[in-house]
Order: C-alpha cells, then sequence, then structure tokens
C-alpha cells in the first residue's frame, strides 16, 4: 500500500545545501547597474562578505565581486561564475562539506534549474541544522555501538570493566554513579542496558580495553586513531561554540571526524548483518 512508505521511513535528518545557505531573495546584493566609483567596496566591507552576487539588468548572475584574501577588503575582484563555482541546492550536506574540505574553496553559489537561486559559504556551516545533522549521526553511532556490547558482551562483563575503571573513594566518580544509577533502576523495577548510560568516550574506552575492536576488523592503532570522534561529541553537546573556529576545528577535521563516524557505523552494520547470517 502506498501509505506504507511512511512507515518505511527511517527518519533520517535530511539537511541540504539550500537549508544551510542563503536564498537570493534574503541575500545582500549589487545590481550591475548601480556600480559606481567602487561603492560595491564599502558594501562589502561594511557587511563583512567576501562574497558578492551582481544582478544583471535581467535579474539573472553572471558575475560575483570577490576578495583576494578573506576579511581584507583592500583587494576586491570581480568574477565570471563558471561550472565549478555551483552545486545544486538540494546536495545533501555531507557533501557539500566533502567539497569544501577537497577543493579547497570557501563558497559555492546555489543553483535551481540551472539558475542561480542562492549561496553557501563555509561560515553557513556554523548553523543549527549542520549541528542537527551531526548530532544525528553521532545518535546513531552510539545507539550501534550500544547494539555491538550488549551483542558482544554479557552484563557481568560489562559491569566487571565499569568496576574496575570506578574510584571506590570519589563519591562523584562517572563509572560509581552509572552502577549506582543502574542499581536504583533494578530496585525501582526499570532495569535497563548498562550502556545506556555511557558516554562516547566510554564506548571507545571499552571497545580499545577488551580488545573487542577486532571483531570489527580494526587494529588498535586505528580504533585510537578513530577514537578522535569524540571531540566532535563535545562541540555538539554545546550548541553555543562554533563548529568550525580554528586549525583545531577547521572544515578539514570535521570532514575527517563524519568519515570516520560514517566508516564505524558501516562495520557495524555489516558485523551486524554476518552475525545474523549465521
Amino acid at each position: 500500500m502506498t501509505e506504507d512508505i511512511y512507515f518505511l521511513d527511517e527518519g533520517q535528518v535530511k539537511i541540504t545545501a539550500a537549508s544551510v545557505g542563503i536564498s537570493r531573495k534574503r541575500w545582500t546584493a549589487i545590481r550591475e547597474n548601480e556600480i559606481l566609483n567602487n561603492n560595491y567596496v564599502d558594501l562589502m566591507k561594511s557587511n563583512r562578505f567576501d562574497h558578492l552576487p551582481i544582478i544583471s539588468d535581467n535579474d539573472s548572475i553572471f558575475y560575483y565581486f570577490k576578495t583576494d584574501k578573506p576579511n581584507d577588503f583592500t583587494s576586491i575582484t570581480k568574477h565570471k561564475i563558471n561550472y565549478d563555482d555551483v552545486v545544486s541546492l538540494d546536495t545533501n550536506i555531507k557533501d557539500i562539506i566533502d567539497k569544501f574540505a577537497t577543493t579547497n574553496r570557501t563558497f559555492y553559489f546555489l543553483t535551481f534549474h540551472r539558475k542561480i537561486s542562492g549561496l553557501i559559504t563555509i561560515g553557513n556551516l556554523n548553523c543549527k541544522q549542520v549541528q542537527i545533522f551531526i548530532f544525528s549521526l553521532i545518535c546513531e553511532l552510539e545507539r550501534e555501538l550500544g547494539d555491538f556490547l550488549n551483542t558482544n558482551l554479557t552484563d557481568t562483563d560489562i559491569k566487571n570493566w565499569i568496576t574496575s575503571k570506578a574510584k571506590a573513594d570519589d563519591p562523584k566518580d562517572k563509572y560509581l554513579q552509572i552502577l549506582n544509577n543502574y542499581s536504583q533502576l533494578i530496585k525501582s523495577d526499570l532495569e535497563n542496558q548498562l550502556t545506556e548510560h555511557f558516554y562516547l568516550v566510554d564506548f571507545f574506552n571499552i571497545i580499545s580495553d577488551l580488545n573487542l575492536f577486532k571483531k570489527l576488523e580494526f587494529s588498535k592503532n586505528e580504533w585510537k586513531n578513530l577514537s578522535s570522534v569524540n571531540e566532535l561529541r563535545i562541540r555538539i553537546a554545546h550548541p553555543t561554540k562554533s563548529l568550525l573556529d580554528n586549525d583545531k576545528n577547521n572544515i578539514y577535521k570535521l570532514k575527517e571526524r563524519l568519515d570516520k563516524i560514517n566508516n564505524i557505523v558501516f562495520r557495524l552494520n555489516n558485523l551486524k548483518k554476518q552475525q545474523q547470517a549465521t
């Protein structure tokens, strides 16, 4: 039946370039017949724009102004829009991030039916929509890691690992709190999985300590390297922080960490399918 499409929907967060960028109906641009005495320089400087679309007499967009260096308005050049300058407005945001990282670009014009309809810059990635997209990936990662542990370890195994990490003389110890909270839930007849109390870093640590990364065909060094995705988890947990800000959190690091998440989830899903087939 047609309505089954809705029941089969996995509920994945779908963020596109258009939902992150800015529509030409809302952007700041300059008309070609209004360009006079370098007035575009003041317009770009006052708005701190590195890119300024130029609207032709027939309302088309064929050219734009661009600073030769970011945030430096002493040298601005007029450019013709080329094929490499555009992407479709429905491009998935992961693909946009990949393009920014691999091409070393800072912007793209967005197209709809081959017409310029908007603009997306690397700065636009510091927005709520991208945070929601990344948060959904991290949620999927944590859920898959939890299933992986609960399939390959017993509750006793997990509890013993938590106990080995706990500091009995510290009442604020994270692992003691996990054990106490779990015990309280059992007493209240609300028993759940111990892994539901884990932070992302705990999943990486227990898998490392118990050599479970071998089941995913990672080496110990590879698994240690993959744990850097926790840095992304920390930033998403504090949404007031910018996703991209400096050398430690640049577009290349973002792409690298997203690739790591997708790699882990891919292997977890493949292992699950292999185990179900046996």
